[in-house]
């Protein structure tokens, strides 16, 4: 991700800094680009995430929001529908 600072400001103790910053431009392997979109294949992406000390990953999907345009499949291959959870291979 590219971004610029908009604004810096100190937190209300002085011990750090808050930075508000504008995305310029967001680079992605293509081989995570669903194709003829700009959209991230989730499914693709398995990021390492820090959360309270501990690293996790991401598990199966369990469903996804009304709201998303990108295509979504099952772990079985076939489509979940939109807002459900998707199917469990037992």
């Amino acid at each position: 991700m590219e971004a610029r600072a908009e604004r810096v400001r100190p937190d209300v103790t002085a011990e750090f800094a808050i930075v508000e910053a504008g995305m310029r431009k967001v680079h992605a392997d293509p081989r995570l680009v669903v194709p003829g979109t700009g959209h991230i294949d989730p499914a693709a992406w398995s990021p390492l995430i820090h959360n309270f000390r501990h690293y996790l990953g991401l598990g199966p999907e369990l469903g996804h929001s009304y709201r998303t345009s990108t295509p979504h499949t099952s772990t079985t291959g076939t489509p979940a529908p939109c807002g459900r959870p998707a199917p469990t291979g037992g």
